[in-house]
């Protein structure tokens, strides 16, 4: 009996010496190979894929104008560039002399000498909002 205990106990010591080598300390754990969850694929069926041209690029606006500077009365063509956005649009224009259009493209006249700025505010119908603005200068007869 006491040589089986004894015997047991060198392969139990040869055993630790195998896996933890003289410096006793444990060998580092193998490397282990995970997954990690992949984004989700986007629908391949005919109702997804009409899902997705159904999404509307985001609204963007720029005001214009064919001047922004001239004697009075000044004339002034403005006009709104848009891209994006879910029609219908909805269009605002305040001219900062206290005059306003609900036009995409309306023509005003400045009828005094000043600086005005000419606010343009766009809403689309899935309640997006975009703006943009031009400042306008009317001189007094004679001094442009």
């Amino acid at each position: 009996m006491m040589r089986t205990l004894g015997w047991s106990v060198v392969v139990t010591l040869a055993a630790a010496v195998a896996l933890f080598g003289c410096g006793g300390e444990a060998p580092e754990p193998a490397p282990t190979a995970t997954t990690t969850p992949s984004a989700e694929a986007p629908p391949s069926t005919a109702a997804g894929q009409a899902a997705d041209e159904d999404l509307a690029a985001p609204l963007l606006v720029w005001a214009d104008s064919d001047t922004d500077e001239g004697e009075a009365p000044l004339t002034v063509q403005f006009e709104a560039d848009v891209e994006g956005g879910t029609p219908p649009l909805k269009y605002k224009w305040t001219f900062g002399d206290g005059g306003e259009s609900t036009e995409p493209n309306p023509s005003h006249t400045y009828d005094k000498p000043g600086e005005y700025r000419a606010d343009l505010v766009v809403n689309d119908s899935a309640d997006d909002e975009d703006s943009d603005y031009l400042e306008i200068e009317v001189y007094a007869e004679g001094e442009g």
